[in-house]
C-alpha cells in the first residue's frame, strides 16, 4: 500500500513514510529473502496507523517505527493535512541506538509538542529514559493492559 489507506471511518495507515530524517537509518543486518537470497531488508512496506481527534490532533501509532519514529509523525502530518500531534505511542525501534540518534529523536518529537508521548516495546531503556526526562508531562510509562481513550 503505497498510498494513505482510510481503513475504517477516521482511522488511516500512512502508505509508505518517506525518510527525511538524516539520523534515522534502518539496520544494515535486518535480513530479507526477496528472489532467491537474502538481502538487508529497507523495510519499504512499513506503514503506521493514525487518527485525527476533533480538536486535539493526530494520534500515531506505530509497530516498530523501522523507518523512523520521526519519520512515521511526519509522514501521518503530510498524509493528513494537520500539524497538531495529540500522540505518539508504540514501538520507537531505538533500542541500542548510538546516543546521539537518541537525542536528535528526542528533540525532533518534542519539538512536534505531543500532549502524550508513549514509548513501547522496541524502544529501548535509554531512549524511554531521555523521553521521560525531557517530556515529563507528555511522558506514559506504558505497561500491559494499560487502556488509552481519547475523545474530542
Amino acid at each position: 500500500m503505497k498510498s494513505s489507506t482510510q481503513i475504517i471511518p477516521g482511522a488511516f495507515f500512512t502508505g509508505n513514510i518517506q525518510r527525511t530524517t538524516p539520523y534515522e537509518k534502518v539496520s544494515p543486518v535486518a535480513l530479507i529473502k526477496r528472489g532467491e537470497k537474502p538481502e538487508p531488508d529497507d523495510f519499504r512496506g512499513e506503514q503506521a496507523l493514525f487518527f485525527n481527534v476533533k480538536g486535539k490532533g493526530l494520534v500515531v501509532l506505530s509497530g516498530c517505527a523501522h523507518t523512523g519514529i520521526v519519520n512515521t509523525v511526519r509522514q501521518a502530518q503530510k498524509v493528513s493535512g494537520t500539524e497538531k500531534v495529540h500522540a505518539i505511542m508504540g514501538g520507537f525501534h531505538l533500542i541500542n541506538a548510538k546516543p546521539e540518534r537518541i537525542q536528535s529523536t528526542v528533540a525532533d518529537i518534542k519539538a512536534m509538542k505531543p500532549d502524550h508521548i508513549v514509548p513501547a516495546h522496541c524502544t529501548g531503556f535509554e531512549a524511554i529514559v531521555a523521553f521521560s526526562k525531557e517530556m515529563p508531562d507528555a511522558f506514559t510509562l506504558n505497561t500491559a493492559g494499560t487502556k488509552y481513550t481519547f475523545g474530542g
